[in-house]
Parts: structure tokens; sequence; C-alpha cells
């Protein structure tokens, strides 16, 4: 009891961790990486694109601010002579978003917009007036065209930002007479997607959350025929063979339905699967009605065997008609001895793979099969007609003789018991192509409903109990079996007589003679 509540709890917690669950989480996860990667890149683009156009906006505002105020500054080069030019590069450094430093030849700070704290504290005062320090004049940070650098220029700024520092020179007929210096705050984290603007950000969020929608609709239309695969499944284990996968609310679909072209693997398991299901519930319930049938075939013959065998004993039964009784005990020990004969046949015939192939004689055959059935043939008063028209090499055949004794038995057999008294049974032996002969069995009786046709050669299967009462429902499915492993058919049809034909083939022997 202990390892199955167990096991129940181990299946319960499987089965928590469903399908659609697992393929929702994956696909979910999946998207919040690509997400995540695509974002990560696209930042990255987007930074560096965004650094590039800034360096080339803030390189050509260099220019201009320096071609502006070179030849208005002083003769030294050392103070701005007019208020306009200090205007025009205030103005510059609130368009551009920059602070902007003025920087003379001996490297004197002689305008800014702006001036950090850092700064101050890191520049020389001489004066009044903010001085570089030699070694940043002398580091090579300005070129002739301009030059941007990424920074903090030098610690002089506050470290927590990243800056660009754009760099261009002044010149006058002397040369180099300073330079303008361009700093823009790039922000804590270039990095960041979030900073550059929440466009971004947001059209991700969306992204992701049309994504998970998508995800949802997609798995739920995946998954659920999956489910309903495992749950039919779990049904048949546990012994539920009617259930059926039913897609759509449809009817359930199976292999030799007619079905539109081009269907899909997860259509073709589905048509698969209920048709196995079908399959095995078929053979259960022929199992079971075998299972009827044979008990009641086998106590029947068994009660009459004891009962006449007690009365004997017993003195029941007068001495001069003991003879007459165990003739009928007899009988019924034949009776029984065919019955399970073939049920031994049909446990073997479905292993047997292996044939002892050879050429015999099919006329010779029917021939001995017809003198063994001939008590009853002549109790009955049935005629047999044999018609074949062929030559001794012709009716030769290539195959197992005791296979085909058993399969041309068991259908001439049938022929007989169901034959009417003063019946009528015709064999008809004829060529069919070069490598085949058709053997053909018919008779008057009673016949075979249609519905049953596609039945009868199934194991354990009765067509009704007026006409295969005696029977197990064995004998035409070991004919079919053991003509299956020859590589050949049978097929019944209506009689020209009224009753039942069945028609089989035999190969012929290639190159070869009796």
């Amino acid at each position: 009891m202990v390892n199955e509540e167990s096991n129940k709890k181990k299946t319960n917690s499987v089965r928590k961790l469903s399908i659609y669950r697992r393929t929702l989480f994956w696909m979910i996860l999946t998207i919040l990486f690509i997400l995540f990667v695509l974002a990560a890149v696209y930042s990255l683009l987007y930074s560096r694109v965004r650094v590039d156009q800034l360096q080339g906006q803030l390189l050509s505002s260099a220019q201009a601010s320096a071609e502006r105020v070179e030849n208005r500054m002083d003769a030294e080069y050392l103070n701005l002579i007019s208020s306009e030019e200090i205007g025009y590069l205030a103005f510059t450094a609130k368009s551009t978003g920059s602070i902007i430093w003025l920087i003379n030849s001996e490297g004197g700070i002689i305008y800014y917009s702006s001036l950090p704290n850092r700064s101050r504290q890191a520049l020389e005062n001489k004066d009044g007036i903010l001085y570089l320090k030699p070694e940043m004049l002398n580091s090579g940070a300005v070129s002739s065209k301009g030059k941007a650098i990424k920074g903090d220029f030098y610690e002089l700024l506050p470290e927590k930002e990243e800056w660009l520092s754009v760099s261009y020179p002044l010149n006058s007929d002397y040369g180099y007479c300073g330079y303008i210096i361009l700093l823009y705050s790039l922000g804590a984290n270039e990095y960041s997607f979030i900073k550059h603007g929440k466009i971004v950000c947001i059209s991700f969020l969306i992204a992701f959350i049309v994504a998970v929608i998508v995800i949802i609709l997609l798995s739920r239309n995946i998954t659920k025929p999956i489910s309903k695969i495992v749950k039919a499944a779990d049904e048949v284990y546990h012994g539920n063979l009617k259930m059926r996968v039913i897609l759509k609310d449809e009817e359930p679909l199976y292999i030799h339905e007619s079905s539109e072209y081009h269907e899909d693997d997860l259509m073709i398991l589905v048509r698969t699967m209920n048709t196995m299901i079908s399959k095995w519930e078929k053979q259960e319930i022929e199992r079971d009605d075998f299972m009827s049938s044979i008990s009641h075939d086998l106590r029947t013959p068994l009660t009459s065997i004891k009962g006449f065998l007690g009365a004997i004993k017993d003195g029941t039964i007068p001495v001069e008609k003991q003879s007459h009784y165990l003739d009928i005990v007899y009988n019924e020990v034949e009776r029984l001895q065919k019955l399970i004969e073939n049920l031994f046949v049909t446990i073997t015939v479905d292993q047997q793979r292996e044939l002892n192939l050879g050429v015999f004689d099919i006329e010779i055959l029917m021939q001995e099969i017809i003198t063994s059935l001939d008590p009853i043939i002549s109790q009955k008063s049935i005629h047999i007609n044999m018609d074949s028209r062929l030559t001794d090499e012709e009716v030769s055949v290539l195959g197992d003789r005791d296979a085909i004794h058993r399969v041309v038995y068991n259908i001439l057999s049938n022929a007989v018991k169901f034959t009417p008294e003063s019946g009528f049974i015709r064999v008809e032996i004829i060529l069919k192509g070069e490598d085949k002969i058709a053997v053909s069995i018919e008779d008057n009786g009673q016949g075979i409903n249609k519905e049953d046709r596609q039945n009868i050669f199934n194991r354990f299967y009765k067509v009704n109990k007026s006409r295969n009462s005696e029977g197990s429902g064995m004998g035409l499915y070991i004919a079919r079996t053991l003509l299956s492993l020859h590589g050949q058919g049978i097929y019944v049809s209506d009689s020209s007589l009224g009753g039942t034909r069945f028609t089989f083939t035999l190969a012929r022997p290639t190159g070869r003679k009796i």
C-alpha cells in the first residue's frame, strides 16, 4: 500500500508539469534570452552610432567656434576682445549640450561655459586664471584637424560619468595659439539602452508582451493535441480501450479513412493511435468471445464423455447399448482432439517464419483432402465437382506442402460442413498470369453476409451460431496466415451456386518441371 501511494504521488507530481507548461516555460525563456541579446546588441550598436554622431557634430561645432574666435583674440592671444564671441560660445555650449573651454597657448582657460569643482581643484590658479598642467598641454590631445577622446579628460571631470572630449586648435599667422574643447557627458553607463531613450525600453516591453501572447496561443495549439494523446494513452494503459483521441470536436480519425492530403505528423499520429486502440479493443472482444466459445466447446464434449462413461461404469446403460454410446464418446474425443490441435496450430502459425518449400501437384493434394473428408461427404450426399483443365506441369505449385494442405483442408471442410444435404461443391483450378494459379472452392450453402466478410479471416471470429457453431473461429485465420507466409492472398465472394466462394493463389515454379 505504501509503495502504491508513493507511486501515485510521483505520478501526480509528474502530471503537474504538463507538456503545455513545459513548452510555455521554455518558449518564454527562449524569447527572453533572444530579447536580452537583441537589447544588448541594439544598445551597443546604438551607443556606438550615437557617439559617432555626437563626435561629428561636436567636431563641427568646435571647428566653427575656433574659426570664429581665433581672429578676435587680443594680440597676445590671451583674452577675447569682444563679448559677442563670448555670447557665441555660450550659445554653442547650450545648443550642443556640452561644456566649452577656450584655452590659450599657455594653457590658461580664458573662457568656460561651466567648470566642475573637480576641475577647479586640479587646475593651477595664476592671477585668477586657471591653467592646465604642462603635461596636459604636451600630451598630444589636440591635432591639426581636431581630436575626440572618451574619458574624464585627465581626471578634470566628474568620475562617475563617461565623457566625450572634442578638441580643435586655434591657429594664427604665427602658428598654434590655443584650442577649443567641447566636453559632452555620455552618462553613467553608455551601454544602458534605458538612458538612450524610453522608447527603446517601451518597445522591447511591448515586443515581449506580444511574444508571450503569441507563445501562449501557439503552445496551447501545439500541446493541446499532444495532451489529448497522453491522456488517451494513460486511459488505454489502465484498461479503457474505448478511449479515442478526438481533435477539434470531431469524430475520431483512423488510418484507413479518407483524409485530406498534406496532413501534419500530429494528425498522422492521432490516426495511427486511434487505429491501434481500435485493433486492441477488437482483439480483446475477439479474445473474450473466443474464451467464451472455447469454454463452451470444451465443456460440452467433456460433459458428454463424463456422463456416458459414468453411466457405463454405473451400469445405467445396458451392455447391449454400450457400444453405441462408446462410439459417441469416441466422436467427442475426436472433436476435442481437433479443437486442441487448432489451438496449437494457431499458436505455432503466429510464430512460424520459415517454410519448407518444394514443388508438388495441387490436384493430387486436393484429391487427398477430398478422400479424407469422404465420410462426411457421403453422409450428407454432397456432390463435389473438380474442374481443372491444366496440364501436369501447370498444376505444379511451389510452396510448403504441409502448410498448403492445412489451407485447403480448412477451406474445403468449411464448405462441406455448411453445404446442405445433397448439395454441391465446385473446385476450380485455373492459371492466373504466368507465375500463379488460382484455386476456387464454392458451395451452395447459406453464404456469408457482406458485413462479416471483412472479419472472417480474423482470429477467433465467428460469423454466427448457425454457420459456425461447432468451430473455433481459427480455420480461416490459419489459412490466411499460412498463405501470407507464402506471399499469397485469399478472397471471399458470392458463389454462382448460391453460397460462398473462397479463392486463393499459389505460386508456380519458374524454370522447373516435375
